[in-house]
């Protein structure tokens, strides 16, 4: 890719984030903030003695042990931001393309020129590699505002902050871990963005219909057809086994990307985008 190419690439990188910042950024900061919300209220339903004695705990939990090693402690905090990612990955993924048509914005891409594979190709990073950015982004921030209320409560309240400073660490260190497993789960999940991308090229009309209606009926002529269920129970066990996806451990990275699984899924979700981009051609 030149750097003219790479400019261009970028350009339409941060339109495309702009243009949907309430699924990438705004839905995100509305969970951190109830988040946060919430974390008050309850601290303020509890005595100063139970926020002290809490408090002086997690120091001496925390306390010169490893950030990274102490990391996956956090990720039931990601819980809610990764559920949050999914459904909003799914929101974009099955009307962008089909937006485009619908209020003539395809348009815009015919002009500058951009190529039908291109585009597709810019809606796959934004979800796979952008996205999860800003989620990361604004749990940090989340962690910043939490730390700084634990100081100001440690200080007034003379609590050693040595064991909170390596708690904050760990909460750091756990950014990394939710980073991957939310771009190890969009490529686990590869023939989802595939398939949903499809059918937001091809639908002229409710495109989220067309690709559960199409999908149950692949199930219905397979159970009638040939008295199985593979299809049905293969997507169920993709979908519902979050253990193949979410990262407790920096060292099952490697064996989380590179298997026959993740392999064999990346296949299939590529022939499903490439269908994307053919049907794009039809739509412009």
């Amino acid at each position: 890719m030149d750097k003219f190419a790479a400019i261009q690439f970028y350009a339409l990188l941060k339109r495309e984030i702009l243009e949907h910042r309430n699924l990438f950024i705004g839905a995100p900061a509305v969970l951190a903030l109830l988040i946060l919300v919430a974390s008050i209220w309850v601290a303020s339903q509890l005595d100063q003695a139970e926020i002290v004695s809490g408090m002086e705990y997690l120091a001496v939990l925390f306390d010169g042990l490893s950030p990274f090693d102490m990391a996956p402690f956090f990720m039931i905090v990601s819980v809610p931001f990764i559920m949050t990612l999914y459904v909003c990955c799914l929101i974009y993924l099955v009307n962008t393309l089909f937006q485009e048509r619908k209020d003539m914005s395809v348009l815009f891409w015919q002009s500058m020129p951009v190529s039908n594979f291109k585009t597709v190709l810019l809606k796959i990073v934004t979800v796979v590699v952008v996205a999860p950015i800003f989620y990361i982004a604004i749990i940090f921030a989340l962690y910043l505002v939490g730390m700084i209320w634990l100081t100001v409560l440690g200080l007034t309240n003379d609590v050693d902050l040595v064991g909170i400073g390596w708690m904050f660490l760990a909460a750091v260190a756990s950014l990394f871990l939710i980073y991957f497993s939310a771009v190890i789960a969009s490529l686990w999940l590869f023939p989802t963005v595939g398939w949903l991308l499809l059918f937001s090229a091809f639908a002229r009309k409710t495109p989220l219909l067309w690709a559960g209606g199409v999908f149950i009926l692949l199930g219905f002529l397979e159970s009638f057809i040939f008295g199985s269920e593979y299809l049905a129970n293969w997507a169920q066990s993709r979908s519902t086994n979050l253990n193949q996806y979410l990262i407790f451990d920096f060292s099952n990275v490697v064996d989380k990307l590179f298997n026959y699984d993740m392999l064999f899924g990346i296949v299939l979700g590529s022939i499903l985008v490439t269908g994307a981009v053919y049907m794009r051609r039809f739509t412009d």
